[in-house]
């Protein structure tokens, strides 16, 4: 060893020769001089008392070393080292030096086997490569080695045996141990290894010092150039070892299903669903997945259990095919049922979808016969005569849901002392009477989640589902309480599935469950303005009152001069004028504008009748669709109308007979258009316009176009405010309100 290398253990290595025991190099001399002895006398037998293991052992060292060592040539370093733990004999036989071809036949019993570092034997190697015990605690089960520090440690030593490099930077002699770095990019060395290090560091002089750096750096330089292949090989042991296992589990599960086949199970074992490993219930059973050949006596004591085990399969097999029956019904009850809906267009409530129908006991009571009943459309006409007052069971049952939400959103204001004191077995009066006023506005979880392709309850290409006000009993229809996010069903079911929809299935209808809906609280305050701008009372009026009002609502926030003293101003029906709060001023307080009846005039001729971002544009659906898979998300007028020629060949289509909404645009609360109102331009905004407009021209000459003409620059500007929320107008208009 190099005077100037200590050892890489930590610890100094004493001296533990003791004077060995004689083995004979050939065993004949004992034989011979057994024979020449005068015979023993024989002893009656007796029973043994016990399976004693001591001294089991002591036979082997009596054999001839030849014999001994071509045994040991067969075992592999990890035996060869237990075996040195034994006994002083066979640790003074093994740790011998002139016996190192033992170790090196052994290591050729373990395919690509990595040389030993540079500061370790053959003992120490295997002790690295195989022995699970931490190298400080001698804790077992540490699976994985340090190849760059050579050593395995427990996780409670990990802490305590290894410091950070860059922590003790002070120390000169910390950089010249080999150095591991954990996931958080830490510089780690074990301490042992340090110690030696110092401890060497302080016996050398200053040349002597500087030629032990340039030891340490090439010593290093290998320690991780090898510690790369020893990782290397050690990752590919313990996927040769998985595998291994693997292929005795498979052998295990082939002979159980060979045992079980001879008692009749193997029909019933191949109709277990095949999957992923993780989802086959026979591979994955406690008895089966076991790394253990099966044996006789092993199949002897499992036999019971693996027969439970198959009963249970069959009655899940029973069970998936009778949900495969009922199922399958579905379908033509689905036919029957929603050519009843559709004989009711146009519809005045909300309607079941078929996960809520085929709930319904009378459905369901057909769907359950027995299988071998056939069963078609016609198998629900006597049910179609009751789904009348069937559907008015379900709409109260909505009806009550509703009343519940918004009483628990009322029973949060005041943290009850129990669970029933927040929702009474019948709602009050009071809640009856607020779910019906314009000033109870709810808001959707799932559309408000982001306006996504996903989440979104129309399509992504909807500019016009970036907001939409629900109020009851509007809210009852809409389509976000029927429709299950990523549902993660396997198995087609004709009431659930929608093939038009990624990632979304149909449910049944419900407003708590996830929070899909609560009460907008900033919406109370707009509405009642609103509501007071439409001369009623905020305390009893409904929404169906303020739908039969013709009442149009100017948003002084929203002005552009065309004149010096006249401005273009966006006028609404009171619906879209919510919408266009909540969008365009995020709910900011509004003072509306009233228009005379000559601006009320200008907002109705069709060239000021416009639909912009703000409009709540009618939603229409396929009659041909309805309830079947094939459904979709509702369609603006054009596009209903192209899907009815492409996928169904109708090129006259008729509302309510081909298609169909629900929810029509109100007469006067969905309205949207401009008005001129004679409201000067301050002085102040006329000038900060001009500047303004000087600054454009500047640019847009310079990085647009170098020859615009002043009416180019105009345009250009005109665009350039279209393309910005609400413009600099807006924060000086005559009312003073800023947006």
């Amino acid at each position: 060893m190099d005077e100037h290398k200590p050892p890489q253990n930590g610890r100094l290595r004493r001296s533990a020769r003791q004077k060995a025991d004689f083995i004979p190099v050939d065993a004949s001399a004992e034989l011979d001089a057994s024979i020449s002895a005068a015979p023993r006398k024989k002893r009656a037998l007796t029973k043994s008392k016990g399976k004693g293991k001591t001294g089991k052992l002591q036979g082997i060292m009596v054999m001839p070393l030849d014999v001994l060592f071509e045994i040991l040539s067969y075992l592999r370093p990890l035996d060869i080292l237990h075996l040195s733990r034994t006994t002083k004999e066979f640790r003074r036989v093994l740790m011998n030096k002139t016996n190192m071809f033992v170790w090196k036949a052994a290591r050729t019993n373990v395919p690509d086997y990595p040389e030993c570092f540079p500061d370790m034997n053959e003992a120490q190697m295997a002790r690295l490569a195989f022995d699970s015990h931490c190298f400080v605690c001698l804790r077992p089960n540490c699976r994985t080695p340090d190849w760059v520090l050579r050593v395995r440690l427990c996780r409670k030593c990990t802490s305590t045996s290894l410091i950070n490099i860059h922590t003790n930077a002070a120390d000169e002699t910390a950089a010249l141990a080999c150095i591991t770095y954990n996931s958080h990019s830490r510089g780690l060395a074990f301490t042992e290894e340090i110690e030696s290090i110092k401890t060497h560091w302080e016996s050398l002089k200053g040349a002597e010092k500087l030629a032990y750096v340039g030891q340490r750096k090439k010593f290093k330089l290998a320690v991780n150039l090898h510690a790369i292949d020893c990782a290397a090989w050690s990752e590919l042991q313990r996927i040769l070892r998985l595998q291994e296992l693997q292929d005795v589990r498979n052998d295990r599960k082939a002979s159980i299903i060979e045992k079980l086949s001879e008692l009749g199970w193997g029909p019933e074992i191949e109709q277990i669903p095949k999957g992923a490993l993780d989802d086959d219930p026979l591979a994955q059973h406690k008895l089966v997945k076991q790394p253990t050949a099966l044996t006789n006596r092993i199949w002897t004591n499992i036999k019971p259990e693996m027969i439970m085990f198959m009963e249970r399969m069959k009655q899940h097999r029973l069970d998936r095919e009778r949900q495969a029956v009922i199922t399958s019904r579905k379908r033509p009850a689905i036919e029957a049922i929603s050519a009843y809906k559709a004989s009711l267009l146009p519809w005045t409530e909300v309607m079941p979808e078929p996960p809520d129908y085929c709930q319904m006991a009378a459905v369901k009571a057909i769907l359950e016969l027995p299988s071998d009943v056939d069963i078609d459309a016609s198998s629900f006409a006597a049910v179609i005569p009751g789904l009348s007052s069937l559907f008015a069971e379900w709409r109260q049952d909505l009806h009550m849901q509703m009343l519940r939400l918004l009483e628990k959103e009322d029973a949060d204001d005041f943290e009850p002392d129990s669970p029933s004191e927040c929702l009474s077995e019948s709602p009050s009066p009071e809640t009856v009477i607020k779910l019906q006023l314009a000033t109870t506005v709810f808001c959707c979880k799932t559309c408000r989640a982001g306006n996504n392709p996903i989440s979104c309850t129309f399509s992504p290409s909807d500019l016009y589902a970036k907001f939409q006000p629900l109020f009851y009993p509007d809210v009852l229809n809409h389509p976000c309480l029927t429709r299950e996010l990523y549902p993660g069903r396997t198995r087609p079911d004709d009431s659930v599935d929608l093939e038009q929809q990624r990632n979304r299935a149909r449910a049944g209808w419900t407003c708590g469950q996830l929070e899909k809906l609560w009460i907008d609280a900033r919406a109370v305050e707009m509405m009642k303005a609103v509501i007071r701008f439409c001369k009623l009372d905020p305390a009893s009026a409904t929404v169906a009152e303020l739908d039969e009002l013709d009442v149009w609502m100017a948003c002084p926030c929203c002005v552009s001069w065309n004149a010096l003293d006249e401005a273009d101003v966006p006028v609404f029906g009171w619906r879209n004028a919510y919408k266009h709060q909540v969008e365009e001023h995020d709910s900011r307080p509004i003072n509306w504008m009233e228009l005379s009846e000559k601006q009320k005039a200008q907002a109705l001729t069709a060239d000021a009748l416009l639909y912009t971002s703000t409009t709540t544009a009618e939603r229409w659906s396929c009659v041909h669709c309805m309830d079947r898979t094939c459904e979709s998300t509702p369609y603006i007028i054009a596009d209903v109308k192209r899907h009815l020629l492409d996928q169904h060949a109708v090129t006259q289509p008729e509302v309510y007979i081909d298609y169909y909404t629900l929810g029509a645009n109100k007469a006067f609360a969905h309205r949207s258009s401009r008005a001129t109102f004679d409201i000067s331009e301050s002085e102040d905004l006329r000038r900060s316009k001009l500047v303004a407009m000087e600054i454009f021209a500047r640019l847009f000459r310079k990085y647009v176009f170098a020859d615009a003409t002043e009416l180019d620059v105009e345009e250009g500007y005109m665009e350039f405010l279209r393309q910005t929320a609400d413009g600099y107008v807006d924060s000086d208009s005559e009312d003073g309100h800023s947006d």
